[in-house]
C-alpha cells in the first residue's frame, strides 16, 4: 500500500523511519482512525492512540481486531489531558497541532526517546487557504525550535508528496 496521506497506509514519514525509531510504548496523538497506530502495532510497537472523536477510535479498534493487532485507545480531549510524565520511547503525531502539547511531548518522552511529528506550515495556509485558521499551522523554524535541544535526526519545511507544504521532524530526546 502506498505511505501517503491517504487514510488507509501510514505516513511516508513514519514508513521511512520506522527502522530507526525505538521499540517500546509508542504514542500517537490525534490518530484519526489509526492508520500509523496500526503500522506501529504491525512493526511490534506497543501502541497507545489518543483522538477525540469516537467514531474514529471504534474505527481503529475495528481495523485492529480485523489485523489481529493489539493496542491501546482512547477517546480523550486533547485540550484537557495530561501526557504521562517520562513515560514513551515514540512519540506521533500526524497532521494536529496543539501548541500547548508540545512541551507535554518533550517531558513525556525517556531519555533516547523519539518524536516524529508532521503537519502543515504556514506557507500551506497562504498558498491554499487550508487549514483555514493560521493557528493550525507551524511557523517557519517553529518545529524545528520545538526540539533545539533534541538530536534532530530529519528535519524539513516545504512540499511534500507534491502537495502539501508541511513541517516534518524526526528527533530524539538526549
Amino acid at each position: 500500500m502506498e505511505a501517503d496521506r491517504h487514510p488507509h497506509g501510514p505516513a511516508k514519514l513514519l514508513v521511512d523511519f520506522v527502522g530507526l525509531l525505538p521499540k517500546g510504548k509508542a504514542l500517537d496523538i490525534a490518530m484519526g482512525e489509526g492508520r500509523n497506530a496500526l503500522s506501529l502495532a504491525s512493526h511490534g510497537f506497543d501502541v497507545e492512540g489518543l483522538d477525540k472523536n469516537e467514531e474514529s477510535v471504534k474505527a481503529c479498534l475495528a481495523s485492529a481486531k480485523d489485523r489481529g493487532l493489539r493496542l491501546i485507545v482512547r477517546t480523550v480531549d486533547l485540550e484537557k489531558y495530561q501526557l504521562h510524565p517520562v513515560h514513551y520511547d515514540l512519540i506521533i503525531c500526524f497532521y494536529y497541532l496543539q501548541r500547548s502539547l508540545i512541551p507535554q511531548i518533550r517531558g513525556a518522552l525517556k531519555p533516547g526517546g523519539m518524536v516524529v511529528y508532521e503537519t502543515f506550515l504556514i506557507d500551506n495556509h497562504l498558498q491554499f487557504g487550508h487549514p483555514k485558521h493560521r493557528e493550525y499551522c507551524f511557523e517557519h523554524n517553529e518545529l524545528l525550535n520545538s526540539f533545539r535541544d533534541f538530536r534532530v535526526i530529519f528535519y524539513h519545511e516545504g512540499m511534500i508528496e507534491g502537495r502539501t507544504c508541511a513541517a516534518q521532524i524526526v528527533a530524539q530526546k538526549q
